[in-house]
């Protein structure tokens, strides 16, 4: 009955994935409605010169998504661990760090013309466009930057719902001068990124609600005061997130050129059909598998192994069941997919829908190792992350994209198709060679890297139910047996019996699970509390001989040494720690 169970991690994963799946969607809506509205209302080359300056954007964006990335997953860690001044000074320092490497980027503006001739090779019409939408990129960085930090720290800070809405508001205001911009001036394609910059710095207006939050852990300190330690963890942790730009900053502009070269303008349009429907993958399973960074990095700062294998296991599930219809509707629509995007040439079209479905089948292979890059930033396992997005993102790629080419020319093969297979073929290799590179190198930790036998520790669930509870004691002196003395043993269990009975009389209507762990060092016995009641603090409460018995939280008090209480993920963390004198 009190065997440890998924009810409570699955609860919490839930009432994450919504605002993390919205955050995402709209996020991704914007980019890839971007890209419609300038393919339709301005015409393939501006949806061209769009396309060859994403290179910028990727790398103006380095300094917000890595650190925003980076900087929330140590946070969740340092939350776990319940060391809440850590936890503001990874927050402090990442935040002054993306404000002044972006202040320097802006002076990038003043070089847009020779940048785009570098990415153009000098081509007329796309030279003066691709200019004139890299200056408004360069000169809206550190909005975008502070942008993409904040919304990363709030949604790992007790605050998903606020992050939701500041990129739904960026997004919708983002969209309106869109339309009017790119319909109503002549602005040109530089109007679609105008847009987003406004729509960034209008969508600000929330900060304030999530600095007011009572939900809010962090706090602004000295970001340069004894915060090298900690931005030097944020930094080490985003480094995936920076190599995932730098290496797509790589793969587009090598296949940018080798399009050019071997399928024509033609080929580019399709290519960057491709990269949006990325974009929509991105759009309806990027919320899932971030879900991993907010809510895993917790859970790992916990050392809590079960609910790590819980959280995995039902993110993958529910990542490919979504994959599998957004495939099998893709496969039935890829002309009209192709059409979306302002392509109207019947010839055109066929090959798109030929290109599209072969580019299609990389999709299993690409979010296999989006998750496990997420998943190893998360537990510490950079240089796995590191491989897996080198690999995938170019490594694998572009050589299997070339050799693919190769082929094509040998055998009078259609030359875009042939690439496309090459795109499938980078992926699938990309997470063979991980799989392969984590069996040899761990033989007995599995590809999660977790310990298949977890130190010695008591984990447990108990359901809402006083009866239930009143077990708990006996599973503590039975953990506890040969161990320790009696005595501490006999203490700790009344104490994680009142504080159970505690949560389950006030923890109010949202209480429906209670997850008890406890540990034994050479120095200390250790218990852990995780419910999804009401919001309580027991640390900061005074005796009033009313709202609790004094058999509550004065009784357990009295039986232990120390209670640290941190609230993360929307959950009431307690812990009680008895001392282990020698």
């Amino acid at each position: 009955m009190l065997k440890r169970n998924e009810k409570l991690i699955r609860t919490k994963l839930l009432q994450f994935l919504v605002p993390a799946i919205m955050t995402n969607l709209a996020l991704q809506v914007g980019n890839v409605v971007d890209t419609i509205l300038v393919g339709n209302i301005l015409g393939t080359n501006a949806m061209s010169a769009v396309q060859i300056s994403g290179t910028i954007l990727l790398l103006i964006q380095i300094p917000g998504w890595m650190l925003g990335v980076g900087g929330s997953i140590v946070v969740g860690n340092c939350l776990g661990k319940r060391d809440l001044l850590g936890a503001s000074k990874v927050f402090s320092s990442c935040l002054f760090v993306v404000f002044v490497s972006d202040a320097a980027l802006m002076l990038l503006s003043l070089f847009a013309e020779p940048i785009a001739v570098l990415l153009t090779g000098g081509q007329g019409v796309l030279t003066a466009d691709v200019a004139g939408v890299i200056r408004v990129m360069f000169l809206g960085t550190p909005v975008v930057g502070i942008c993409l930090l904040m919304m990363n720290i709030m949604a790992v800070d007790n605050n998903p719902g606020l992050a939701t809405v500041y990129v739904v508001i960026s997004n919708v205001v983002n969209l309106i001068f869109d339309y009017v911009l790119l319909s109503y001036t002549d602005i040109g394609p530089a109007g679609s990124f105008i847009s987003s910059i406004l729509g960034y710095g209008i969508a600000l207006i929330v900060v304030p609600a999530y600095v007011r939050s009572p939900r809010r852990m962090l706090k602004l300190v000295n970001p340069v005061r004894k915060t090298g330690a900690y931005f030097k963890m944020a930094f080490i942790t985003g480094v995936p997130a920076l190599l995932s730009i730098v290496c797509e900053v790589v793969r587009n502009s090598v296949m940018n050129v080798m399009i050019l070269r071997f399928a024509g303008e033609n080929g580019v349009a399709i290519y960057t059909i491709s990269l949006n429907i990325i974009m929509i993958v991105e759009l309806l399973l990027g919320g899932i598998i971030g879900s991993m960074e907010k809510i895993g990095g917790v859970i790992y700062g916990e050392k809590d192994y079960f609910g790590l294998r819980a959280i995995t296991k039902n993110i993958l599930m529910y990542s490919y069941l979504l994959l599998a219809v957004l495939m099998l509707f893709l496969f039935l629509f890829a002309r009209q997919a192709a059409g979306m995007f302002g392509i109207d040439s019947k010839e055109l079209l066929s090959s798109a829908q030929t290109a599209l479905r072969i580019f299609f089948l990389s999709l299993p292979g690409y979010v296999f190792n989006r998750f496990f890059i997420s998943y190893y930033s998360t537990t510490e396992h950079s240089g796995y992350a590191n491989l897996i997005t080198i690999l995938g993102y170019c490594g694998a790629v572009i050589p299997a994209v070339y050799i693919c080419s190769l082929i094509a020319r040998a055998t009078g093969g259609d030359m875009l198709n042939y690439m496309m297979w090459g795109l499938v073929a980078g992926q699938f290799i990309t997470a063979a060679v991980t799989l392969l590179t984590v069996k040899l190198r761990h033989r007995d930790e599995g590809i999660l890297l977790l310990p298949r036998r977890q130190e010695e520790v008591l984990d447990i669930s108990v359901a809402p139910d006083l009866a239930e509870t009143s077990l708990i004691p006996r599973e503590i002196i039975a953990f506890c047996k040969g161990k320790i003395g009696e005595a501490r043993a006999y203490q700790m269990a009344v104490a994680a019996e009142e504080m159970a009975v505690n949560t389950i009389r006030y923890g109010g209507r949202s209480l429906n699970s209670i997850d008890v762990m406890m540990s034994i060092s050479d120095d200390e016995l250790l218990l852990r509390q995780r419910d999804n009641g009401i919001p309580f603090d027991p640390t900061d409460y005074t005796f009033d001989g009313e709202q609790f018995e004094y058999s509550g939280i004065e009784a357990i008090r009295a039986l232990t040494d120390k209670i640290t209480y941190v609230r993360i993920l929307d959950l009431n963390n307690t812990t009680l720690e008895i001392t282990l004198k020698k």
